[in-house]
């Protein structure tokens, strides 16, 4: 380029677009150098290596920079020096001088950390930058002034500019000097009128050819570097498993020489041989496990695979030597190789030994937990399950009896004394079954309060007579913290192969045998016999037709009213659902109500009741109440205040007309969900009734824990009213305490003149029986209270 060109022209016009050019380069470069990225544990590591090698070839290359503007500083000083061209040279030497202070502070660092590294890059990342762009101005400067002589100088340059990045890393430093540099030699090239497109074009390859060994050497230069880390940590972690393995004392280096001789005994072999050094010279392994151990090895022990390894001389690995340690059993792990020489000759074994005694009885016990309960160490449910199936195989030669176990009430200890209590009482039971059964039976624990035991016997009396004598040992009282606690159990008995010759048929036999003698009244013994099958095929047969009855609308609501003893009038009606099956006919509530809380139904039901019976009370005149039972589970539902203040909006029923009775049993099994649902109830202005008072436990308790309007006294007591004088006692009792604590009372089952009138000389306000009436659809009963309320003196007979 000659000097035709003004020196006034405006040789940075181009930063601009350099400026624009360098931010999306860059941008490009950091989401290269982020998908480049090492494994994170390594990456600390690396960062601080590359900052250290960075700093030392960084500064050479500042150096050289230096030298180099020195040389166009020289070379261009016979002309005429614009202002521009000063500025750029000035600017290049400024961002070397920074370079060479922050490559020397940080080498001169005592300690630094990732974060420190991650700046620091950073930072000279960004010098180089604007190293970049100055070189760039500076170039384009020169080269529109330069003489022909002077070109060769900015060409040289410029492929020192475009080659030096390449021995830079990490790659974020090298791309950031290299592309405002690409992008202005192009521009000083095209700017010199003189470039031919030939020449342009060979830049432009070797400009690709910079960058892809700046990612190339980058890229290898990191695998290497990682590599090597891993080889040191790597070598690192066997010096510190070599020292680990030099200082534990139940591991120990042998060796031997070709008479199998132990050579060099180390102190660790004789520690934990519990013998001196010096006796253990001699004959491996006989000097180590003794003569008789060897001598008595059974065919295929592991003895007797270490002989025979020794005597084929081939290696062996992991072999677990039982020996005798001063009277103490003990287990080693030996692992040997031959050693062979140069000229293939045995020259002796070496190989290494360790003392596994502790992981051996961690293992034997590990395997004991796996098949035995960690609570009673009774056997679990697998190791039951392998041992019925041997009996099973083995039953037409040998019979035995299969006894399933339930504890009686064992839910109320555990949930009102707590689960420490609960788990004492089933380690107190399992002692018990132990010393009831014989050592060839075998007794399990499947889960939570249930037991299994497997009786080797044929005899059925023999059977019996074990489990009528479990039975009486487990309903002996039990004593924790001075407390005195009692619990029975039921089981049920199948004898095997009369009752199943498979797992699945005994197992099935024992259940229906436990669930009749739970049914028969608990404590008791039952054995399997056909008509429990065919009873419990009706059973779920009557279940599947229930489940039908409410899609079918079989189900319908009966109501037993209640009077007023003083006046005659009926004052409120209870509830009762009744089924009426299309073959079958009616069949009674106490035959399908259970079935329904075993099954899931009695939610189901329950809703039904309370839908129908608010709707009809709400058609009845006057304040006529309507008391409708509730089951365990719908009082221990949080959904029952929305269900019943949605069936109270529907029906138009005031609250206050609605009594909701609910047996003490049902607070013994549930907990402080129902005591909050009988609370909003109560505050809404629904009545909450206690039902068969006095036949549950700790009434009193409950009485003033849960807000009771209404007890109802069982009809239990009732029955003998007038015959047992403690019957009048307890009814006398329970109308005292009623209207102690503001109380209405209910007699149930008033079937005799003599009864009523008995209980309204005690007192006793309210009673239903069928004395008064007998349970009547909805529709008759409001034909009874319309009279009642127009004074006929036929709505209620006179029984009083």
């Amino acid at each position: 380029m000659t000097d035709s060109h003004p020196a006034s022209s405006e040789p940075t016009s181009p930063q601009p677009n350099l400026s624009r050019l360098t931010a999306k380069l860059r941008q490009a470069v950091h989401s290269l150098s982020t998908a480049l990225q090492m494994p994170p544990d390594l990456s600390e590591r690396l960062l601080l290596d590359q900052a250290t090698d960075f700093s030392y070839v960084i500064s050479a290359i500042a150096v050289l920079g230096m030298s180099t503007i020195a040389l166009i500083f020289f070379d261009f000083s016979s002309s005429p020096a614009p202002a521009e061209r000063v500025t750029a040279i000035f600017a290049v030497c400024l961002c070397y001088f920074a370079i060479l202070f922050n490559a020397y502070r940080w080498l001169r660092r005592p300690v630094s950390t990732q974060e420190e590294a991650r700046t620091y890059i950073a930072t000279m990342s960004r010098i180089l930058s604007f190293l970049g762009i100055f070189w760039s101005c500076l170039l384009v400067i020169t080269v529109k002034q330069a003489n022909p002589g002077q070109l060769n100088l900015l060409y040289g340059i410029m492929a020192g500019c475009l080659a030096t990045p390449v021995m830079v890393s990490p790659a974020l430093c090298a791309f950031a000097f290299w592309m405002p540099v690409s992008a202005g030699i192009c521009l000083a090239v095209i700017a010199s009128h003189q470039a031919d497109l030939f020449a342009v074009l060979d830049l432009l390859s070797f400009i690709g050819l910079t960058g892809f060994c700046i990612l190339y050497l980058n890229r290898r230069m990191n695998e290497r570097a990682v590599n090597a880390i891993k080889l040191e940590e790597t070598a690192e972690v066997i010096r510190l498993l070599l020292r680990d393995f030099e200082e534990n004392a139940s591991d120990w280096l042998w060796e031997t020489n070709a008479d199998m001789e132990l050579q060099q005994v180390s102190q660790r072999l004789a520690q934990v041989s519990r013998r001196p050094a010096e006796s253990l010279k001699g004959p491996f392994p006989a000097v180590l496990l003794g003569k008789t151990a060897l001598d008595n090895a059974p065919p295929g022990s592991t003895i007797d695979k270490l002989q025979r390894a020794i005597t084929e001389r081939s290696p062996f690995r992991d072999l677990v030597i039982p020996l005798v340690i001063e009277g103490e059993q003990r287990y080693w792990s030996l692992t040997g190789k031959p050693i062979v020489d140069k000229h293939g000759n045995f020259s002796g074994y070496h190989g290494v030994g360790s003392d596994i005694t502790g992981q051996r009885r961690q293992q034997e016990h590990i395997s004991f937990l796996a098949r035995h309960d960690s609570l009673t160490k009774l056997a679990n449910r697998m190791l039951f399950s392998e041992v019925l199936h041997q009996c099973c195989d083995n039953s037409a030669s040998t019979g035995f009896a299969l006894l399933c176990l339930d504890l009686d009430n064992f839910k109320i200890i555990n949930d009102t004394l707590g689960h420490a209590t609960g788990d004492a009482v089933l380690v107190a039971v399992a002692e018990r079954l132990r010393g009831s059964i014989r050592e060839f039976d075998i007794a399990a624990r499947l889960g939570g309060d249930e037991f299994a035991i497997i009786v080797i016997t044929n005899e059925r009396k023999e059977a019996e007579a074990i489990a009528k004598r479990i039975v009486d040992r487990i309903l002996r009282p039990f004593q924790f913290d001075g407390q005195m606690l009692q619990t029975g159990v039921s089981i049920g008995i199948a004898m095997a192969p009369e009752d199943g010759n498979t797992p699945a048929q005994l197992m099935k036999s024992a259940d229906l045998a436990l669930y009749r003698a739970k049914s028969d009244g608990r404590g008791i013994v039952r054995v399997y016999d056909q008509e429990m099958d065919e009873a419990m095929q009706a059973r779920r047969s009557l279940q599947a037709a229930l489940r039908q009855a409410i899609t079918r609308g079989e189900l319908s609501v009966a109501y037993q009213p209640i009077v007023n003893l003083t006046s005659q009038h009926i004052i409120g009606a209870e509830a009762l659902v009744r089924w009426r099956h299309p073959e079958h006919g009616f069949i009674p509530p106490a035959q399908f109500i259970p079935l329904a809380e075993e099954c899931g139904l009695i939610e189901k039901i329950g809703t039904f009741v309370l839908r129908t019976a608010c709707a009809e009370a709400a058609s009845w005149p006057g304040d006529t109440s309507i008391a409708i039972n509730l089951s365990p589970q719908q009082s221990n539902d949080t959904q029952l205040v929305h269900i019943i203040a949605d069936i109270l909006a529907t029906t138009e029923l005031p609250p206050d007309r609605l009594e909701l009775e609910i047996v003490e049993t049902t607070m013994l099994e549930t907990g402080s969900p129902t005591e909050d649902v009988l609370w909003q109830l109560h505050r809404q202005g629904v009545k909450i009734v206690l039902d068969d008072f006095g036949t549950g436990y700790s009434s009193l308790s409950y009485l003033r824990r849960f807000p009771f309007s209404k007890v109802k006294i069982d009809r239990s007591f009732v029955c003998d009213l007038g015959y047992e004088k403690a019957d009048s006692s307890i009814i006398l009792a329970i109308i005292g305490i009623a209207e102690t604590m503001n109380m209405q009372v209910t007699a149930e089952g008033v079937e005799t003149q003599t009864q009523a009138n008995l209980l309204r000389a005690y007192g006793c306000p309210q009673a239903q029986g069928f004395l008064f009436h007998e349970p009547m659809e909805g529709t008759e009963l409001a034909k009874l209270l319309t009279a009642q309320q127009a004074g006929s003196e036929r709505a209620l007979p006179r029984v009083l």
